[in-house]
C-alpha cells in the first residue's frame, strides 16, 4: 500500500504518466481481467453442481428473466445515444484492437489497402469496457456493431444478478419484482441499445457485490481474489466507480473476522498496486483542463455550487411522470418506501440486545448500497449531473439498481397476510407497464431529442452515396466518420492546409473534397448565413450538394470544386512538406473538439 502511494501519487510527474498509461494500458488490463476471469472459474468450478442445476431446470423462473432480458433489448433501438461519448469508446476500442494501445483514434487513412490510424489522443474515461469490445474484434473482426452484441450479453447478464442479489434477501417473488422494476425502467433499455460503458459499470457494480456474498459466506483464497480484482476491474468501469473499492475492502476484511484468520491470497496483496493506473489515470485528467470539458463560465469540475441545480435535476429525473425522460416514477417511489423501511428495521435492530447477526448478503448489500448512495452523493457535486439532463440521466442507473432492491425487500417484508404488500407492489407493476414504461418506449422522446446524432447520421448517409474516395472536413468531430472508415479533418485544419488538400485531388488521393458547415440567422428577417466558425478561405470555391434542418439548427454539405491558388508543382513530401503534411499529427485543436456535445 505503501508502495502503491509513492508510486502512484510521488514517484510521478502528471506529464510523464500519458506514455506509460497509452503504452501499458492495454496490457495490465488484460492481465488484471485474464486474472480475474481464473479465479472467476475456480469460484464457478467449486460450485458446479450448484449452477449446473440452474441451468438444466431454469423453470419459470428462468422463462421470467429470458422474457425480461429480450423485454429490455427490445424496448428501444440500436444505434448511438449519446454523443460523442460513444463514438470515443468505439475509437479506444478500436485503438486497442488495432495497436495494442491506450488511446482514441480520431485520423485515420487508407494506405496500401489497410486502414491506418494517424492520430490518437488519450481519453479521460477508464478503459475495462473499450478493452472488452476490443478482444470481441479480435476474435470476430472490426465492426462497429460489435459494441452492440457485447451490450447485449451484459443486458442479459444483468437480470439474472438482479434476481440472485435479491434472492440472498427475500423471497422468490419479490426478487423478480427487483428484476421487473428494472426491466421496465426506459433508461436500462437505452443503454442496453446503446454503445455506452453505463451497463458494463453496473454490471460490474452487481457481480463485485454478488461475489461479495459469495467470499462472506464461505472465506477462502479463490472468493477472497475474486472478489479484489472484480473491484479493481470495477474502478477501471467509470470514474466514481473507485468508490466501491471501499465496500469490497471492508467485505474483505469482515471475511477475516467471520474466518478467524486473514485471508491473503496474492492478488490481494498486490491489490494497491493494481489501482496504480487508475491513480494515473486521474493525475493526467486532473492535470488536464482540455479533458474537462466544462461549459461557458465554469472553471472547476466538482463545487458546491452545482449542488442545488443537481438535486432539482435529480428530484425531476426519479419523480417525473412526463414521459420525455427515460426514468421510472414507480421505481423511485416504491424504492423510497424501502429506504424508509430499510431505515426503520435498521433503528430497531440497533435498539434490540442482544443483536441478531446479520447475515452475508445484508452485510454486503448494505455495503454496496452505501457506496451507491456515497456514488450519487459525488455526482451532485460534479458540474455535468443534472439527471433530468437526457445525456446526464444514465448516471442514475447504479442508484436505481439500489432503489430495486430496496423495493423488493419492502414488498417482501411490509404488510400483512390480508393485504400483501408484494400483490400490491405487482399490482403496481403492471399498472406502470402500461400505462407509463410502454408509452414511453414508443415515444422514445429520450432518445429522439439527439438532433446531433440525426445530423452526423445525414451527413453519414450522403457521403456514403457520394463516389469515393473522399475527404472529409467536418465542424464537429472526426471521429465517428474514421470509424465509418471516411478520411476526415476538423474544418479549422482543414482550412490550413489548402495545398496539400489541392496536391492530393491532383494526384487521386481523394476523388472529391466534403464539407460540412453550419448556417444560422444572419439578418433580423431571418435570413441564413454560414456559422463565422465554419468559414472557409476564399480560395476555396464550394458548390451546396444539401442542406437540411436538425431542431434549431441548419447543416449545409458542400462540394469542393477547386482550391483557387495554384497547387504546389514539386511535392517532395520530406522537403516540401505538401502531401506528408495531411498525414501529420494534428494540432490540439482537432483533439479536443471530440467530447461530448449536449
Amino acid at each position: 500500500g505503501v508502495l502503491a502511494v509513492l508510486v502512484g501519487f510521488v514517484a510521478f510527474s502528471p506529464s510523464g504518466l500519458e506514455s506509460f498509461i497509452r503504452q501499458g494500458g492495454y496490457h495490465y488490463i488484460g492481465a488484471v481481467f485474464g486474472l480475474f476471469v481464473v479465479y472467476v472459474w475456480r469460484v464457478a468450478d467449486a460450485r458446479r453442481e450448484v449452477w449446473r442445476g440452474w441451468l438444466r431446470r431454469p423453470g419459470r423462473t428462468g422463462l421470467c428473466l429470458i422474457a425480461a432480458s429480450l423485454f429490455v433489448l427490445w424496448s428501444d433501438g440500436y444505434k448511438h445515444k449519446i454523443l460523442f461519448d460513444e463514438y470515443v469508446l468505439q475509437g479506444t476500442a478500436f485503438q486497442l484492437h488495432a495497436m495494442k494501445e491506450y488511446g482514441a483514434m480520431f485520423r485515420a487513412y487508407e494506405i496500401a489497402g489497410s486502414w491506418v490510424p494517424i492520430d490518437s489522443f488519450m481519453d479521460k474515461r477508464p478503459y475495462f469496457f473499450a478493452f472488452l469490445v476490443s478482444l470481441l474484434h479480435d476474435l470476430a473482426g472490426y465492426r462497429l456493431a460489435n459494441i452492440f452484441i457485447v451490450n447485449s450479453v451484459l443486458a442479459v447478464a444483468f437480470l439474472p444478478l438482479v434476481y440472485w442479489l435479491s434472492r440472498t434477501v427475500v423471497a422468490r417473488g419479490p426478487a423478480l419484482l427487483a428484476v421487473g422494476l428494472m426491466a421496465s425502467l426506459p433508461l436500462l433499455g437505452q443503454n442496453a441499445t446503446g454503445a455506452g460503458m453505463e451497463l458494463h459499470n453496473l454490471v460490474m457494480i452487481a457481480l463485485t457485490a454478488a461475489l461479495g456474498v459469495l467470499y462472506l459466506r464461505a472465506p477462502d483464497n479463490d472468493r477472497a481474489a475474486a472478489l479484489v480484482l472484480a473491484a479493481v476491474l470495477l474502478a477501471q468501469s467509470r470514474y466514481e466507480s473507485v468508490i466501491y473499492v471501499l465496500p469490497a475492502a471492508l467485505v474483505l476484511v469482515l471475511g477475516w473476522f467471520r474466518a478467524g484468520r486473514l485471508v491473503l491470497p496474492w492478488p490481494v496483496i498486490v491489490a494497491p498496486l493494481l489501482l496504480v493506473p487508475y491513480a494515473w489515470h486521474n493525475r493526467v485528467l486532473s492535470a488536464t483542463p482540455q479533458l474537462w470539458q466544462l461549459q461557458e463560465g465554469q472553471t472547476q469540475r466538482f463545487s458546491v455550487d452545482y449542488l442545488a441545480g443537481n438535486l432539482t435535476g435529480a428530484w425531476s429525473f426519479f419523480f417525473d411522470v412526463s414521459g420525455n425522460l427515460a426514468n421510472s416514477w414507480y421505481l423511485s417511489s416504491l424504492g423510497l418506501l424501502g429506504v424508509f423501511w430499510a431505515g426503520y428495521a435498521g433503528w430497531r435492530w440497533a435498539r434490540t440486545h442482544p443483536r441478531a447477526e446479520l447475515g452475508p448478503a445484508p452485510v454486503v448489500l448494505l455495503a454496496f448500497g452505501a457506496g451507491a448512495a456515497g456514488n450519487l452523493g459525488v455526482l451532485m457535486f460534479y458540474y455535468w449531473s443534472r439527471l433530468d439532463d437526457v445525456i446526464a440521466s444514465r448516471f442514475a442507473l447504479p442508484s436505481c439498481l439500489l432503489l430495486a432492491i430496496l423495493a423488493a425487500v419492502f414488498a417482501d417484508r411490509a404488510g400483512g397476510r390480508r393485504q400483501p404488500a408484494l400483490r400490491w407492489a405487482a399490482a403496481g407493476l403492471v399498472v406502470w407497464l402500461l400505462v407509463g414504461a410502454l408509452p414511453a418506449m414508443s415515444r422514445r422522446l429520450y432518445t429522439e431529442k439527439n438532433v446531433l446524432m440525426q445530423e452526423i447520421t445525414w451527413e453519414h448517409s450522403v457521403l456514403e452515396s457520394r463516389p469515393g474516395p473522399l475527404l472529409f472536413l467536418t465542424n464537429k468531430s472526426t471521429i465517428p466518420f474514421v470509424l465509418w472508415r471516411i478520411p476526415s479533418l476538423i474544418n479549422s485544419v482543414g482550412r490550413q492546409r489548402g495545398p496539400q488538400i489541392s496536391y492530393h485531388l491532383g494526384q487521386g488521393t481523394f476523388r472529391e473534397v466534403i464539407i460540412a458547415q453550419g448556417l444560422r440567422p444572419t439578418t433580423e428577417q431571418g435570413d441564413m448565413g454560414i456559422d463565422p466558425l465554419d468559414f472557409m478561405p476564399p480560395e476555396f470555391e464550394l458548390e451546396t450538394i444539401g442542406e437540411r434542418r436538425f431542431g434549431n439548427r441548419w447543416a449545409r454539405l458542400s462540394r469542393l470544386v477547386r482550391i483557387k491558388a495554384p497547387p504546389v508543382s514539386t511535392p517532395p513530401p520530406a522537403a516540401a512538406g505538401t502531401d506528408g503534411d495531411l498525414f501529420k499529427p494534428a494540432p490540439i485543436a482537432e483533439k479536443t473538439s471530440t467530447g461530448p456535445s449536449p
